[in-house]
C-alpha cells in the first residue's frame, strides 16, 4: 500500500459554507398547495464551499489551516465545530450583521428537488480585511501553499485578494485560485488559477471550439494574469495544460459519473496537495484527475483519500500512480 510520510501545510482562504441535506421519500402532493411532500428520513450537515476543499485536503493527509469571516450566529458555531472535527487550525472572524453561509438541499433518493440559501454576499468589512491580512503576515512562513476558494460571497475582496497574492509572492509561497466571476484581474500574479472552459471563454473573450483556441486561451490567461502555470478544465474531456508553450490535454479517468457536486473543490484540493509536495504541473494535474475521478462516483459533496486513490482497481492503474507520485510517495 502506497502511503505518504510527508504532510504538506496548506492554508485555505475563502468562503466557508455549511451544506445541509434533508433526505427523504416523496410519494404524494400536499392537499393545501400543489407541491410535493417529502417525508424526511435523514438530516445531515457537511462542510461546503471552501470547507469542502478543507475536507478533501484533510482526507488526503494535509495539515490544513483556514482564514475566513463568518456571522455571529448558530451556524458559525456549527461551522467551527465541523472544522475542529477535521483537525483544521481556524482563524475565523465573526462580523456583525453577516450571515454564516448555509445551503439546505431537499433530496428524494439521489434527486435534489429544492434548495434554499441562508447567506451574505456583500464584501467583508475593511476591518475584517485588515485583521485577516495581519494574521497572514504573521503566519505566512508556516505554509507550503495557499489556496483561494472564491465563491463570490465576499471574503475574497479585490483588495484582500491582491494583498494575499503579493505577500505570498514576496515570501515565495505559491497561491492557487479557484476563481469566481469574469473579471480575473484581482488574481494577477497568482501561481495558478483553475477556470473551467466557460469561465476561460468569458475571461479571455476567446471562443474555445478546438485545440488551437484552447492553446490561445491558455496563453492569454497566463499573459493577462502573469501566472506561472496555466490550466483550463474541460469537464469530461479532461484538463488542458500549457507546458513549454505547447498544449497538453490530460484525460479524465474513464468512469461512470454519479454526481458532479463538489468536484471542483476536489480538483483544487488535490492540485494544491500535489503542488505543495513540489510535483510539477503535469504530474499534479494527473493526480488531481485521479482524485476527482473517485469523487465523481459519490453522491453530494464528497471527499477522497489517498487509500481510495491507491486501491481503486476498477478505474485506476496502480502503476500510473506509482510513476507520477514517486517523488512524493513511499
Amino acid at each position: 500500500m502506497i502511503k505518504t510520510d510527508v504532510k504538506p501545510k496548506v492554508l485555505v482562504i475563502g468562503d466557508l459554507m455549511i451544506d445541509s441535506y434533508l433526505i427523504g421519500k416523496c410519494d404524494r402532493i400536499a392537499l393545501d398547495a400543489p407541491v410535493p411532500v417529502v417525508d424526511v428520513k435523514e438530516e445531515k450537515d457537511v462542510l461546503g464551499g471552501a470547507g469542502n476543499v478543507i475536507r478533501n485536503l484533510a482526507s488526503l493527509g494535509a495539515k490544513v489551516s483556514v482564514m475566513s469571516v463568518v456571522g455571529s450566529d448558530e451556524n458559525a458555531k456549527l461551522l467551527k465545530h465541523m472544522l475542529d472535527e477535521v483537525e483544521t487550525k481556524s482563524f475565523l472572524l465573526e462580523q456583525k450583521g453577516r450571515k454564516t453561509s448555509k445551503k439546505t438541499r431537499v433530496m428524494t433518493g439521489n434527486q435534489q428537488i429544492f434548495r434554499f440559501d441562508h447567506e451574505s454576499r456583500n464584501n467583508i468589512s475593511f476591518d475584517s480585511v485588515k485583521k485577516l491580512y495581519s494574521k497572514l503576515q504573521e503566519k505566512i512562513n508556516a505554509y507550503d501553499v495557499i489556496l483561494l476558494a472564491d465563491y463570490g460571497k465576499g471574503v475574497l475582496t479585490k483588495d484582500f485578494t491582491e494583498k494575499i497574492i503579493a505577500y505570498a509572492n514576496k515570501n515565495n509561497v505559491k497561491t492557487i485560485v479557484d476563481p469566481f466571476g469574469t473579471d480575473y484581474s484581482k488574481y494577477k500574479g497568482a501561481y495558478l488559477i483553475i477556470p473551467n472552459k466557460d469561465e476561460a471563454q468569458l475571461a479571455t473573450g476567446i471562443d474555445i471550439d478546438n485545440n488551437d483556441r484552447i492553446l490561445d486561451a491558455l496563453k492569454e490567461l497566463k499573459k493577462q494574469l502573469d501566472t506561472q502555470e496555466s490550466v483550463i478544465t474541460l469537464s469530461e474531456d479532461g484538463v488542458a495544460v500549457l507546458k513549454d508553450e505547447k498544449l497538453s490535454i490530460l484525460p479524465t479517468v474513464p468512469l461512470e459519473v454519479f454526481d458532479v457536486t463538489g468536484s471542483g473543490d476536489t480538483l483544487l484540493a488535490s492540485l494544491g496537495f500535489a503542488i505543495a509536495l513540489n510535483n510539477d504541473i503535469l504530474n499534479s494535474v494527473e493526480f488531481a484527475n485521479l482524485a476527482t475521478g473517485v469523487v465523481l462516483r459519490k453522491a453530494g459533496t464528497a471527499t477522497v483519500s489517498m487509500e481510495e486513490i491507491q486501491s481503486d482497481q476498477v478505474y485506476l492503474d496502480r502503476k500510473i500512480i506509482e510513476k507520477h507520485l514517486s517523488c512524493t510517495l513511499k
